[in-house]
Order: C-alpha cells, then sequence, then structure tokens
C-alpha cells in the first residue's frame, strides 16, 4: 500500500508540474502491471480511488463520463462519440483539457476508432451489394454515417438504449428499421418469425457477455443467419495496455477474448470462424459462416 501511495504522489507531482504527457503513460503501465496480479490489484484500485490524484484525473471529461455513467450502464454510445470526436465538451478545467488529450490517445480509444473504420467498410459494402444486416447494440451507428442520405431500408438496428436510437433516426430518417430491445429478446423474436439476414454483426456487446450467454448469443444469432451469410463481432482482447487505466481510473470493465476463444464460440454452433487482431493490439474480430 506504501509503495501505492508514494507512486500516486510522485505522479500527481508531476502533473501538478506539467509533466501530463509523461505522468499519465507512466500511470497507465503501472495499473497494467498491477493488475496482472490479481493479490494486490484490488488494493491498487482501492488506494488510487482514496487518492487525491483520482479527483485530478477526473477533471478529463473521457474519464468522468466513463466513471459516472450518466445513462445508467459503461461504455454507452455517449463515451464512444468522445472517443470517436476526440474533441472535448465545453466547460472543461485547461488541465481536464490536457489530460483528455493523452487519455483519448491511448492505445485502447485508438483501437474504438479502428473498429469504427472497420465496420464502414463492413456496412458500406453490405449496403452496395443490397444485403440485409443486422446491428446489435449498436449505440449512435456512427459507422453508418458515410451513408446518411442513403436508402437504408435493407438495415435493422436493436440497441435497449432508445436515447441512442433516437439519434440514429434523427440522421437515417424513417428508411431505417430501429427496436429498443433487449438483443436476446430481439433474437428469439426474429427466429421464431424466420427472419433471415445476410449480415449480423455488434461492435461492443460481447465485451459484456460472460459465457453462458455468450454461448446463447451465437446459438440466437445463427438461427437468424440467410443461406451464405456471415457474422461479425469485435471482442477487446486480453493484455492491451489500458486494461489497468479502464478499469481503475474510468471503471470500465470488459470481458476480454482472444482470437482462439472467439473461434470456439463459432465452433460451438457449428459455425467456421475466420480471426484476427486490429492494427492497435487491442481489439479481436470474428468473422463467422456456416461450413
Amino acid at each position: 500500500m506504501y509503495y501505492n501511495e508514494r507512486f500516486f504522489d510522485q505522479t500527481l507531482d508531476m502533473i501538478k508540474a506539467g509533466a501530463v504527457q509523461a505522468a499519465l503513460p507512466m500511470l497507465a503501465g503501472k495499473l497494467y502491471s498491477a493488475q496482472a496480479d490479481p493479490a494486490r490489484w484490488a488494493e491498487t484500485r482501492a488506494s488510487l480511488h482514496r487518492h487525491a490524484l483520482h479527483a485530478v484525473l477526473l477533471q478529463d471529461p473521457f474519464t468522468a463520463y466513463s466513471a459516472s455513467r450518466p445513462r445508467g450502464y459503461p461504455g454507452d454510445a455517449g463515451l464512444i462519440d468522445l472517443i470517436y470526436d476526440m474533441q472535448p465538451p465545453s466547460g472543461v478545467s485547461e488541465l481536464g483539457r490536457e489530460i483528455f488529450d493523452v487519455t483519448i490517445k491511448f492505445q485502447a480509444p485508438e483501437g474504438v476508432r479502428q473498429r469504427r473504420i472497420a465496420a464502414e467498410r463492413l456496412v458500406a459494402d453490405a449496403h452496395r451489394s443490397g444485403q440485409r444486416v443486422l446491428a446489435l447494440a449498436c449505440g449512435h451507428f456512427r459507422e453508418g454515417d458515410p451513408l446518411v442520405g442513403q436508402d437504408m431500408s435493407q438495415f435493422t438496428l436493436v440497441d435497449q438504449d432508445g436515447l441512442s436510437l433516437d439519434r440514429v433516426c434523427a440522421r437515417h430518417g424513417a428508411s431505417i428499421e430501429v427496436h429498443e430491445a433487449n438483443v436476446f429478446r430481439f433474437l428469439r423474436q426474429a427466429a421464431r418469425e424466420g427472419q433471415k439476414f445476410d449480415l449480423i454483426y455488434t461492435l461492443g456487446l460481447t465485451d459484456y457477455l460472460d459465457d453462458p450467454a455468450m454461448t446463447l448469443f451465437h446459438r440466437l444469432m445463427k438461427k437468424c443467419l440467410a443461406p451464405h451469410g456471415r457474422v461479425v463481432l469485435a471482442n477487446f482482447a486480453p493484455n492491451h495496455l489500458g486494461i489497468g487505466w479502464m478499469d481503475a481510473v474510468m471503471d470500465w470493465q470488459l470481458i476480454y477474448r482472444d482470437e482462439p476463444e472467439l473461434a470456439a464460440y463459432a465452433q460451438s454452433v457449428a459455425l467456421v470462424a475466420r480471426t484476427w487482431r486490429d492494427p492497435t493490439g487491442s481489439v479481436a474480430w470474428c468473422e463467422m459462416r456456416e461450413a
């Protein structure tokens, strides 16, 4: 505990001295190392929250938004928009802006931005070829921004957050089909109705699904997959450098999975998987098709 206190004291001193760009990666590295040791992680995390450093870090609107969970759950679409746009809201303190300018460029946020770029290509290709698309836990559907003003009638978007869907409808109009629903409930109903989709994808949902939920999710998606269709999902990978920071500073906990783990879920429902890692090394992707 004493070691933690000393380290946090020194980090705070560096920030006060204007060395924000050096102090924050150093702190992220410390938390990454500590998180790998379960025996000391709980105390490291608790000591940070007791320390004056934590309140200073919360001047960062990115960190503060995540920790406060204004929509009641972690990783909501508003947080993702902050990551995408890289612009702090008005009224942020000078120090808060300095911290934001560093944290928003960390490995994990860059992974989220790279994830969007990949999803934009995925969505554009599906739209161009007239595929029927199902986006699950769609958030603000920012990967669809390049398609604003076009006919989106072959797209079905599902999210439990009505505020997110309001934003989608405001941008894309009445041509896009949206459902405010639990993803599992929607998939069960769609399967009963015999609905089929050429592309089913989700960008962040599986980061929050435990093993039984993940298995069920794959089973339900397969029931809604059209012949020659595919499922694509992205899951944060273990051991990226922001794991400790996201947990201790941002109060943002995820379920991390690597490529073999994602492939195993596909295999459990007799789907053939192709997996890869994004350029940042923080996000694992899995594409699944019928054998």
